[in-house]
């Protein structure tokens, strides 16, 4: 299985949170800003171009509720990185509207596209930083000519030179904070991941699941965290080699890539144990994805003359509980569990429940 090439700065889109990440404040400004650009347009000597103040007003309640839907949604469910990136988006289409119903000749509403574009783009990740800046630039130049157009009056000459002044300081800035970006990526991925499978390693697994256990509260389904540990591995590396070793361990951490989602936490726990999280998933799912990850490993193994498998343990989070170390203790002793009655799979959705068996 060819493993699939990551872009070097894709680790920060996939964190479950930025770290820079200040919702509250963030919200707080963008209502603060919606407030300011309402008071604005409804007490201009001048009125609005294009479209009406009721409109205008209308328009900005929407952006109000989008935004307090938003704050909801972040608090009942935790971060989602499809919502940071539209409510960006959002924030740069109340730009818009307030930029193009300013009736000023040079209209001030036109720093509202800065401000969405750092705002969102330094805590965001430098992805939608690009994308929201070469959205801004196109839609800032297309008001200047709808205003250029309404009013019969084009903005003067120094305006045009700083604007591209702004463009050529943005663009200049980026390129630092992308190589900066790049230097803290590959820290993490030293740091954090493991070099010779590049999945999470035991640190980076730790702090990744206790973010997630305290959004455990906001889903509907409890997570099941599952041990996995490969056995006889030890014979692998005294019959074939250190290298052959490490080929199997490569080998399992593929498959368990694509035998489970990018929201689940996948990590090298220590020597030939892993661990993954499975956000929002049943245990019967669990289970499942388990079985196939067993099933397709041993096979290929078998196929390669290791005489190899994986035996798991699983055991479901229970709501309220956030003590990772008794969830990794329950998992762990449902694997020792299965490994002297060669059961593949044992579960533990309690410390006062015994394991069920399961033979695969």
């Amino acid at each position: 299985m060819t493993k699939k090439k990551e872009d070097p700065l894709s680790l920060s889109l996939e964190a479950p949170v930025p770290e820079i990440y200040m919702p509250r404040l963030q919200l707080f400004i963008r209502l603060l800003l919606g407030a300011l650009v309402a008071l604005y347009i409804n007490y201009s000597p001048i009125p609005p171009l294009v479209l009406s103040v009721n409109q205008v007003n209308l328009l900005f309640v929407s952006y109000y509720a989008f935004h307090l839907f938003w704050w909801w949604y972040y608090k009942k469910f935790g971060a989602n990185i499809i919502l940071f990136r539209l409510g960006g988006w959002v924030d740069i289409l109340g730009a818009s509207i307030g930029a193009v119903s300013d009736p000023f000749i040079i209209p001030p509403m036109l720093l509202l596209f800065l401000i969405a574009v750092l705002g969102n783009g330094i805590q965001h990740g430098l992805y939608f930083f690009v994308e929201s800046m070469i959205g801004s630039l196109i839609l800032v130049g297309a008001i200047l000519v709808i205003h250029g157009s309404l009013l019969g009056v084009w903005p003067p000459y120094p305006l045009y030179f700083y604007v591209f002044l702004i463009v050529v300081g943005v663009s200049y800035s980026y390129l630092l904070v992308r190589r900066i970006e790049m230097m803290r990526v590959d820290a993490i991925r030293i740091s954090e991941y493991d070099s010779l499978t590049g999945l999470r390693n035991r640190r980076s697994f730790l702090k990744a699941a206790e973010y997630l256990l305290l959004l455990n509260e906001r889903s509907y389904i409890s997570p099941v965290l599952v041990f996995a540990d490969l056995d006889n591995f030890k014979t692998v590396n005294d019959q074939f080699g250190h290298d052959m070793g490490d080929k199997v361990l490569r080998h399992f951490s593929d498959i368990a890539q694509s035998s489970f989602r990018k929201s689940d936490i996948l990590a090298r726990y220590g020597g030939d144990e892993f661990v993954m999280l499975l956000t929002n998933t049943s245990l019967e799912t669990a289970e499942s994805a388990a079985q196939r990850l067993r099933k397709e490993f041993g096979a290929w193994a078998a196929n390669n003359g290791f005489r190899t498998g994986v035996s798991f343990g699983l055991a479901v989070v229970p709501k309220g509980k956030n003590n990772l170390d008794d969830i990794l203790r329950q998992a762990d002793a449902a694997l020792y569990d299965a490994k002297p009655k060669e059961c593949e799979i044992s579960k533990a959705s309690a410390p006062s429940r015994i394991p069920d068996k399961m033979r695969g």
